[in-house]
């Protein structure tokens, strides 16, 4: 009976180990694809902030009109 007991838990103890593996993978995958996200947005920011400011909006929509057109 003893040894039926030390392989369940040897069992068990490759079952939590499977397990707790595959939750932290999920979870740095979470936190690598939110960080993605935030420096992606920050790339973003970056070349609005970048873009001329001293433009009428109806240059603006010249230029979407124009970019339409293509």
């Amino acid at each position: 009976m003893l040894r039926i007991k030390l392989w369940l838990a040897a069992a068990a103890a490759v079952v939590l180990a499977l397990v707790s593996t595959w939750l932290g993978g999920r979870i740095s995958g979470k936190t690598a694809a939110k960080a993605e996200e935030l420096n992606e947005y920050v790339e973003t920011r970056k070349r609005m902030d970048q873009i001329d400011g001293d433009r009428s909006p109806d240059d603006d929509r010249d230029w979407l009109r124009d970019r339409g057109e293509r």
